[in-house]
């Protein structure tokens, strides 16, 4: 039987793409859905619940989109290399980038999570200041006696 010959090492904008784009994709998707809940101050105001503000579910949705990006950025890379006939596992970019992929579902996880609270119930139950309504009142919880 003949030989097949080695395949060639992927060309340097597929390890960029791997060294650089995947772990970029985690770490962006990651720092939005941080900044997503660093803007939970905006859905009080005056002891009123408005809901979650444009600005969480812009941040949310891209740190969530960016999250699932990186996955398939890493898929659609791996899948060209072998298309084109190279081997993408000999690369040194491939392997740190799996790594990172495989740990990059904590992270996935905490953005889905930051996108299920844009769609929660109101937290304090419909009472104004998160349920203190009896003691912002000036009356207890229960009548005195």
């Amino acid at each position: 039987m003949a030989q097949l010959p080695d395949p060639a090492p992927p060309p340097a904008s597929w390890r960029r793409g791997t060294a650089l784009g995947v772990p970029g994709l985690i770490l962006l998707g990651a720092v939005l859905s941080v900044l997503s809940a660093a803007f939970s101050a905006d859905t009080f105001h005056d002891c009123h619940y408005f809901g979650p503000s444009l600005r969480m579910h812009i941040f949310g949705w891209a740190g969530l989109c960016a999250g699932l990006a990186a996955p398939v950025l890493y898929a659609v890379l791996h899948r060209g290399a072998l298309r084109r006939g190279r081997a993408p596992a000999l690369s040194r970019a491939s392997g740190p980038a799996l790594v990172l992929l495989v740990l990059g579902v904590l992270p996935l996880l905490f953005e889905a999570f930051v996108v299920w609270t844009l769609y929660a119930p109101d937290p304090a139950g419909g009472h104004d200041c998160s349920g203190l309504a009896y003691a912002l009142g000036g009356r207890g919880p229960h009548p005195a006696g």
